[in-house]
């Protein structure tokens, strides 16, 4: 029992020399670091440093665990991966974010010219003159209004009831005829078909039959046209001047070599005439008004000596120029869409109705 435990304590001994023994020789032989003195630190490779082996990387095993102080670790790729390999770009990178504004310069349009009222021409013709303008807006023909207007518009109002023409009408016509001393007022609304209105007595027109060739003749023109002023401080109450001399009397009379054909012919008020075309003061302040409310361009005047509608047309005189039965053939034609009130009967003529 005694030497047992002595033996025990004998094999101890030796193998504690034993592995201090082969501990110094492995120090000696430079594989295991001796544990005297302090820790070395290890000397960390650059990023781009070759590894120092010359027989290529040992394999890398997953589950080996690799020291954060040692340095950037650096796996081995060829030389075709390396030169493949392009920056990383996120995905935000590629794709436009959906809260973003795109922006782009437009190009600069000039704004163009507002549009301005168009207010139709008359018919242009070789018997009408295009001077004809829009009524003169100043302070005296708005004052004229107003004062007229009411009063005007209220009689005009019942006239067009009466005859069932759409009140205020697109366009209005004055056919005046001189040898039955009246003016007929013809309307009509836009698009539609023309229609007597009323019919105004002449209370003054001086002249005879044939057109007006020049200054002083004291004739009543005969013709189609227009009116191209309306005159608030008239003589003669207010007055719509006529335009003539037009584009035809203007053609004749150089081809007659005559100069001075006059002018300034006026449907007005009062019952005075020379040249005019005297219709009374509540009459003329209708036409007024109601040239005012169409516009000039507008409104058409025919002059013609006789109903050509019912009568025909004349028969030539010999002491007018040759190029009047043209006239009256144009006259005629300007007519004919106005239809005068129905001829009167035998027996209405007896009773004087």
């Amino acid at each position: 029992m005694k030497f047992g435990k002595v033996s025990l304590l004998v094999l101890g001994v030796a193998a504690s020399f034993a592995g201090a023994g082969g501990t110094i020789a492995l120090e000696r032989l430079g594989l295991l670091a001796a544990s005297q003195g302090p820790v070395q630190s290890v000397e960390k490779l650059p990023a781009d440093a070759p590894i120092p082996s010359p027989e290529g990387p040992a394999p890398v095993d997953r589950f080996m665990y690799v020291s954060l102080d040692v340095g950037t670790l650096r796996l081995p790729m060829s030389t075709e991966e390396t030169a493949a390999v392009a920056p990383l770009r996120t995905l935000s990178e590629d794709l436009p974010s959906p809260w973003s504004t795109e922006t782009r310069a437009e190009r600069v349009v000039p704004l163009l010219e507002p549009p301005r009222l168009a207010i139709r021409p008359p018919q242009a013709s070789a018997w009408t003159s295009p001077r004809a303008s829009a009524p003169l807006r100043d302070y005296r023909l708005a004052r004229r209004l107003s004062e007229i207007g009411p009063g005007a518009t209220r009689r005009l109002s019942a006239r067009f009831g009466t005859a069932k023409v759409a009140w205020p009408p697109a366009e209005v016509a004055f056919v005046t005829i001189k040898d039955e001393k009246v003016v007929e007022l013809h309307a009509r609304p836009e698009g539609g078909s023309w229609k007597m209105v009323h019919r105004y007595p002449v209370l003054a027109a001086s002249g005879k039959s044939g057109p007006k060739l020049q200054q002083g003749d004291r004739q009543v023109p005969e013709g189609v046209y227009g009116i191209s002023y309306l005159n608030p401080a008239s003589r003669y109450h207010v007055s719509l001047r006529v335009n003539y001399p037009n584009t035809f009397d203007r053609q004749m009379a150089t081809k007659d070599g005559r100069r001075d054909l006059g002018g300034d012919i006026m449907f007005h008020g009062k019952a005075v005439s020379a040249g005019c075309i005297a219709v009374g003061d509540e009459a003329a302040e209708e036409l007024f008004v109601l040239a005012a409310e169409v516009g000039l361009p507008n409104v058409k005047v025919v002059i013609a000596p006789s109903d050509f509608r019912r009568r025909g047309l004349p028969s030539a005189d010999p002491g007018q120029p040759a190029w009047v039965p043209g006239l009256y053939t144009e006259v005629a034609s300007a007519m004919a869409p106005f239809k005068g009130p129905p001829s009167p009967s035998l027996l209405s003529s007896f009773f004087g109705n």
